[in-house]
């Protein structure tokens, strides 16, 4: 682009030159931004996605990758285990909302989560944790509080035979598993398990994440 001449050296040739390179700017196509669907449930929108998620710290962790599937914004289907798998109800109620960015100048990640999606109700209960890797224990340490709860729980975390496998310290929740499965950079979900009658860790809920798009 050229540099603005400035306007005390102007003449009046360089003003007809610059009234000629305004009027042949005026015809050119307007370029717009791509727009993107807004994702709706019933017809009525969701809330629009959060799109600044922040970086990676230069010197976090490597195993802060096991839990950047969260960064981003995503919306959630919960699915039931039956005899015959995982199962939606028949009347699936408003989807949940869940997002995650990098905190702590980038050496943790935070994410929320919203019980119902915050555009179809503003005043759903809601939820953050604060997740970061100890490189000491060799775990993940989270901190988790919920507006329906009003208790700060402890989580970690920690990969076990390939999933990372999340449980509770505090308070003591000992009949309480969960794993978090990476499907693709759009698409993760997450298990909840609870121990049977027989002591064995069996499948409850599946929280089913998808990526909503921003335009950038």
């Amino acid at each position: 682009m050229k540099t603005p001449i400035p306007y005390s050296q102007l003449t009046v040739i360089g003003l007809a030159l610059l009234a000629t390179a305004c009027s042949s700017s005026a015809t050119q196509p307007k370029i717009t931004a791509p727009t993107i669907p807004i994702a709706q449930y019933n017809g009525v929108a969701l809330a629009p996605p959060r799109c600044e998620p922040g970086a990676p710290h230069a010197k976090a962790p490597a195993e802060l990758a096991q839990f950047d599937f969260l960064i981003g914004d995503f919306t959630i289907e919960g699915q039931a285990w039956t005899a015959q798998g995982w199962r939606s109800s028949p009347t699936p109620p408003p989807p949940a909302r869940w997002n995650g960015k990098y905190g702590l100048d980038g050496m943790a990640i935070y994410d929320e989560w919203f019980n119902v999606d915050p555009g179809l109700n503003l005043d759903t209960p809601r939820g953050v944790n604060v997740r970061f890797y100890d490189e000491k224990t060799s775990e993940w340490k989270m901190m988790w509080v919920h507006t329906g709860v009003g208790q700060v729980q402890d989580l970690r975390a920690e990969m076990r035979d390939g999933e990372l496998t999340m449980w509770q310290e505090y308070p003591d929740r000992p009949d309480f598993l969960a794993t978090f499965i990476r499907e693709d950079k759009d698409h993760w979900h997450r298990i909840s398990f609870a121990k049977d009658d027989e002591g064995n860790w069996t499948k409850t809920i599946k929280l089913a994440a998808t990526r909503l798009p921003c335009a950038n």
